[in-house]
This record gives structure tokens, C-alpha cells and sequence, in this order.
């Protein structure tokens, strides 16, 4: 049976810690992503976990360590967990577990077995991330856990010397489906995990389940006011929803043709330019040369009564003629949009790492220095648009969840993107 007044309380503490969760995210959200706003990409998880289950009651023989011996007091449990990582910082997910559970108490010559079923609405909240900042190459996290609940359950009370049983809670008398015992159940805990690679990970994790009332032991008033028991575990985690088919960064040939050829260097065209101002110059001035008469033209309509007419220019040299009058225009900035895969403070990576890494060619990865930080980029696009599909092609096809489009003028990298 629910305690109504403790159910609230228990919400209320869990809407608290939620909240302040939320609070601290954009803080957290801004410390944790020291290159670009959209550094970090949202993703999916699932994770599968197995490990013990120990009960914390009125019916335990010991206050803390479980009894091994006449009638084992050690049980274990399984859980599958579905979970969305909404930020560097902040994540959430729905945790279905299944455990067993056992007690004894020699001078109340007691025992108890039970088995539950729980489903839980967890909130994860990296400390990692939280205070250091956010590096997409970071393969371990440390992590607290909270969260809210229902627990299902079925127990069994015996006498412990004759095992004759005292007592039954659920077994077809409760609530719940099969007749099992309803109960509410406030979490938490705390939890590491490692990244083997882009998809797999290796988790521990350790929680305490806090149950609405003292009845799961069927013993209530005695030293524990409220029953709760403990589950620690190790499991796999895999992050998916973000492309795993591999085509070698095919989308660089295709996206761009300046791509194809080899990314001219900034200032090229300002070289190109300048030779090609020097070709014309040089045979202008030859040229040019027979225009002189001109002046004996000139010369020859004030001594003779007749002018002499003046032959017209053709339109080729008429044309040298303007541009040698004419100023060249000023060289514009080089102005290039280019999608950033990884940055690392003060250490350079492998390109070949990340050639295999995210599976793209080796020559089309870039590497250029932004205040202290070592970034690789990737294409030169005259247009955000077109930096864009070939962000969202990295996303989706390579699986570089993490990229996003920069800019650079001159060669060097922009802030921000220009408006």
C-alpha cells in the first residue's frame, strides 16, 4: 500500500534535483564546449547490466555486509536501459530491472526471498563534463544517477528453522499485474563508464532503490524505517542513431570541384592575378611606342594651314591604353567555409588516427592552430551552404557526430561565422 505523504516528499526532492540540473546546464553547456556551440551532437544509447542485488532491512542478519552462509543472503539481478544524452552535461532514460532478493535474522529465527520487477525514469549528470572541459576524444566519464519509479514485487517470509512460511506480500494478492506488491522507489548512485570506440562502451554503476515504505521484509518497525535494497553492476552500453555506413569521405571528391584538384592555399589568386597583370604590361609598352607621332601632329597644325589627320587608334590598343590608365582593383579577402571534425589542446593528433577513426581519405584533412588548439577541418566551400551538406554528410554517413561548419579568411581561422 502507497505512503501517500512520503510519495510526495520523494517527488518533491526529485523535482528539486531535476531543476537544479537544469540550472546548472547552460553554465555547464558553455564550459563544456570551449570550440563551437555545436561541438557536441545529441545521441542515443542502449545499455545492458548484470550484477548484485542485496537487500537492506529489518530481516538482515549484518547492517551492511551479506550473510554467505545457511541461507544465503547474496542475490543478483539484470537490467536493460534506454537513454538519450541531451548535452555534454545533462542526459536522461527509462531503465526496466529484474532482481531477487533475500534476508536472514537468526535471533528472530526469520528469513525471507523475494523477486521484483522495477521500471524507473532516470537523470544522469556527467561530473566529467561538468568540471573539465568538453572533449569529444575523452573516452571515460564520471557520472551521478537519479531517478523515479515503481517496484513490483513478490515476498515470501519463512521460519527458519522449520521453513514453514509465515508470510506472503504480493503472490497474487497485490495491485499490480500477477498480483504482485505495488510500491514506489526514489534512486540513486553514482557510475563510470569507458568508450572502447565510437559504438561500444564498458559501464559501472552502483544505485541505491529507496522503497515508499518498511513492508518488503514484512517486518515493520524495526531499526530501518524504510526498506531499500542496493544494484551494483557492470554492463555495455552502444551509442547508435548516428550513421554507421562508411563510403571514405567520398562526399569531399563530389561536394566541391576545388576539392577534386587539391585546395588552392589562400593568397593563390592574388600571385595568379599579379602575373597575369605583368603579361599585359610588358607588351603594352611596345606597343604603344608607335602612338608617338602624335605630338609632330600636333605640331605640324599650327605651321601648316592644313591639319594633317590624325589616324585612329585600333580597338586592341585603345583597350591596353585604358588599362594602363586605369588602376587594378583591390585584391578582396579569401573567404572559405570548411567543417571542423576534432580539435585537442596544446598536442597535435594523428591524422592517420583520425583517417581511421571516421574513415576519411588521409590528404583531405587539414590542420591549422586556433587560440592554443589544434584543429582538423575538412573541404574549402565558397558557401555555408554548401559546407553544410557536407556537415550533414559527415554526421550521417561517417558518423563524426561532432562536426560542424567554420569559416577562414586568409588562410586563418574566423571566431565565428560571418552574417
Amino acid at each position: 500500500m502507497f505512503n501517500h505523504t512520503l510519495m510526495k516528499k520523494t517527488t518533491k526532492v526529485f523535482v528539486t534535483i531535476v531543476c537544479l540540473t537544469f540550472m546548472l546546464l547552460p553554465t555547464s553547456i558553455i564550459q563544456a564546449q570551449s570550440i563551437h556551440k555545436s561541438n557536441f551532437a545529441p545521441y542515443w544509447q542502449l545499455h545492458l547490466t548484470a550484477g548484485t542485488s542485496l537487500f537492506f532491512g529489518d530481516i538482515k542478519q549484518n547492517k551492511f555486509w551479506p550473510v554467505s552462509k545457511d541461507k544465503n543472503e547474496w542475490r543478483m539481478g539484470t537490467a536493460v536501459e534506454i537513454s538519450r544524452q541531451l548535452s555534454p552535461v545533462f542526459g536522461i532514460g527509462a531503465q526496466a530491472l529484474y532482481g531477487q532478493l533475500s534476508g536472514t535474522r537468526r535471533d528472530a529465527n526469520q528469513y525471507f526471498q523475494d523477486n521484483y520487477i522495477e521500471f524507473t525514469l532516470n537523470a544522469s549528470l556527467s561530473l566529467t563534463n561538468l568540471f573539465w572541459k568538453y572533449d569529444m576524444d575523452r573516452r571515460f566519464n564520471v557520472y551521478l544517477l537519479a531517478g523515479l519509479g515503481l517496484t513490483n514485487y513478490n515476498t515470501t517470509v519463512y521460519d527458519l528453522s522449520s521453513g514453514a512460511v509465515i508470510a506472503r506480500l504480493g503472490n497474487g494478492y497485490g495491485s499490480s499485474f500477477g498480483g504482485r506488491t505495488l510500491e514506489g522507489i526514489l534512486t540513486g548512485g553514482i557510475g563510470y563508464s569507458y568508450q572502447l570506440n565510437k559504438h561500444w562502451g564498458v559501464h559501472f554503476e552502483t544505485t541505491n532503490h529507496i522503497m515508499n515504505s518498511d513492508m518488503m521484509d514484512n517486518h515493520p518497525g524495526g531499526k530501518f524505517k524504510y526498506d531499500f535494497y542496493n544494484y551494483t553492476s557492470v554492463g555495455l552500453s552502444f551509442k547508435f542513431g548516428r550513421g554507421r555506413k562508411v563510403l571514405g569521405g567520398r562526399f569531399v571528391e563530389t561536394a566541391s570541384p576545388r576539392s577534386q584538384a587539391g585546395e588552392a592555399r589562400p593568397g593563390s589568386e592574388q600571385k595568379e592575378n599579379a602575373k597575369t597583370r605583368h603579361s599585359v604590361e610588358k607588351p603594352q609598352a611596345v606597343e604603344l611606342q608607335p602612338v608617338q607621332p602624335k605630338v609632330s601632329s600636333q605640331k605640324q597644325e599650327v605651321t601648316k594651314p592644313k591639319p594633317i589627320p590624325v589616324k585612329k587608334l585600333s580597338p586592341d590598343i585603345q583597350a591596353q591604353k585604358s588599362i594602363i590608365k586605369t588602376p587594378p582593383p583591390p585584391v578582396q579577402p579569401r573567404l572559405e567555409y570548411r567543417v571542423q571534425i576534432s580539435a585537442h589542446f596544446g598536442r597535435a593528433l594523428s591524422t592517420d588516427y583520425l583517417t581511421k577513426r571516421y574513415h576519411i581519405t588521409h590528404f583531405t584533412i587539414r590542420e591549422d592552430m586556433h587560440k592554443g588548439y589544434y584543429i582538423y577541418t575538412i573541404g574549402a566551400f565558397d558557401t555555408y551552404e554548401q559546407a553544410r551538406t557536407a556537415r550533414d554528410t559527415l554526421r550521417q554517413v561517417n558518423g563524426v557526430a561532432d562536426a560542424f561548419v567554420v569559416a577562414f579568411k586568409n588562410g586563418y581561422r574566423l571566431s565565428k561565422l560571418p552574417k
